[in-house]
């Protein structure tokens, strides 16, 4: 499967550009050198059916879709790997989306766990074939409750890629995890918000 770079790629560049001395637009850093071949489709891969879901799917790298013309016009790729793929793993860490602790387990009764950092999140899936998604009932509790999100998936051998609207992924990860710097939480949902129908999740590989 084509590689599709990621959730939170956009996310890491954010995150990096937040400890720079220096300062550097959003829009010069998506615009340099560094940067190509960003926007990716979601589709192919394998017809989504529960059975083909069903399994243990571990983080590889985060995934990005932008859709748009905002998006074309000032994204030019996929984040070359070399530079950024450290940092983009250090600063998706501070999330808990790290690989090989970073999962989902769907099941054949339609529920699934999700392991993330030190918790483990539970909750039911159904599927859409028809429009390649797949609808995720967190039962939280708490404050938080039910939360449902939906992914745009694609299937490939033993790789997946989960694609959830960016503001709403964002929001659940904001109050899942412990980050408090309201700088980075700043740049983060700016990143969301200027670019219209951008989508962030996880390439995974079971």
């Amino acid at each position: 499967m084509k590689k599709v770079w990621g959730l939170m790629a956009a996310i890491c560049i954010l995150l990096s550009v937040s400890g720079q001395a220096y300062g550097q637009s959003l829009k010069d850093l998506l615009n340099s050198s560094t940067v190509k071949d960003a926007v990716t489709s979601v589709t192919g891969g394998k017809k989504l059916t529960v059975e083909n879901l069903l399994g243990t799917w571990t983080y590889t790298n985060p995934a990005v879709q932008l859709e748009g013309d905002n998006a074309l016009k000032n994204v030019a790729g996929s984040v070359a790997a070399g530079e950024l793929e450290k940092k983009l793993k250090t600063y998706c860490a501070k999330v808990g989306i790290v690989e090989g602790m970073f999962n989902y387990v769907f099941n054949s009764d339609s529920t699934f766990t999700n392991a993330l950092k030190k918790k483990t999140l539970k909750g039911t899936f159904s599927v859409n074939p028809d429009e390649k998604t797949v609808e995720l009932k967190y039962a939280l509790g708490g404050k938080l409750k039910v939360t449902t999100l939906t992914a745009h998936v694609v299937i490939s051998g033993d790789e997946l890629s989960l694609l959830f609207n960016a503001d709403k992924l964002l929001d659940f990860l904001t109050k899942l995890s412990s980050i408090s710097d309201n700088s980075t939480l700043k740049l983060v949902n700016k990143l969301a918000s200027e670019y219209d129908g951008m989508m962030l999740g996880f390439e995974l590989k079971k």
